[in-house]
């Protein structure tokens, strides 16, 4: 896990860097923070009507009585359709992600009530259709997208627990951003 994260982080790093006179957003869901993720991706524009996106999530949370934790990564490649030059307008985008999680069970104040915590690692292949608005002389970023993604679920799952969440389930954008290179 530790490997997949300064991965992504040099992924960042290099892009930020080779593209220093390119378009480039910031953004993150300000939605999975009242959920316990926060969600955060870099936008490159490689031409007018297309850019890369690369994101990474972090995950603390605790819903009914289940606590879970972990990193994720994501990348999308998108075409932009609309008349627009990218990154603004209609887009579809491929995706790719990888989640690593751990999930126990907690009591009503969040503790830990023993028992077997369970790792799985959650791969997602899917697509995305959306529209970005750009904002204050393209300064600023809104999206909204949603799409099909195919999810595999591997790992320790415990003892009665064979399938969680493999198959079809909907994927989601909501992103607020801000351009960092002009």
């Amino acid at each position: 896990m530790k490997k997949i994260f300064l991965l992504l982080v040099m992924g960042v790093s290099m892009m930020l860097a080779t593209n220093a006179s390119a378009q480039g957003y910031i953004k993150i869901n300000p939605l999975g923070l009242a959920f316990g993720q926060l969600g955060a991706s870099y936008e490159s524009v490689l031409s007018e009507k297309s850019s890369f996106q690369i994101g990474a999530n972090f995950y603390n949370r605790s819903f009914v009585g289940v606590k879970t934790t972990g990193l994720g990564a994501s990348l999308q490649y998108r075409f932009y359709l609309s008349n627009d030059d990218a990154p603004k307008g209609l887009f579809v985008a491929p995706l790719v992600g990888a989640n690593f999680l751990k999930y126990g069970y907690t009591d009503v104040l969040g503790a830990g009530v023993g028992g077997e915590d369970f790792n799985y690692t959650l791969i997602t292949i899917g697509a995305m259709i959306g529209y970005q608005w750009l904002f204050s002389d393209d300064k600023f970023s809104f999206e909204l997208g949603i799409g099909p993604a195919y999810r595999i679920a591997t790992g320790n799952f415990g003892d009665g627990i064979s399938n969680l969440g493999n198959g079809v389930w909907p994927t989601a954008s909501l992103s607020l951003g801000y351009r960092l290179v002009e």
